[in-house]
């Protein structure tokens, strides 16, 4: 079995809850060597002209607020 550093098999409560609430997007949880979390999201489909979105936040709570900002989320 090859283990990937920093990448969680199963997702926490924090992106499963992320997921549900912003279903165009593909959202995951990484840590750097310390442990310290990078939460990520990318949208499903390009944005507007075409351009793929890359969002990184330092906890799920920041990552929510952009995502709401974008006006991404479920009506």
């Amino acid at each position: 079995m090859i283990a990937v550093e920093g990448y969680r098999i199963r997702p926490s409560a924090a992106v499963l809850r992320l997921r549900e609430e912003f279903p165009d997007f593909l959202i995951c949880e990484l840590h750097n060597e310390r442990g310290l979390p990078s939460f990520v999201a990318t949208r499903t489909r390009n944005g507007g002209g075409g351009r793929p979105e890359l969002i990184e936040r330092g906890c799920a709570e920041e990552l929510r607020q952009v995502l709401n900002a974008l006006g991404c989320g479920q009506a």
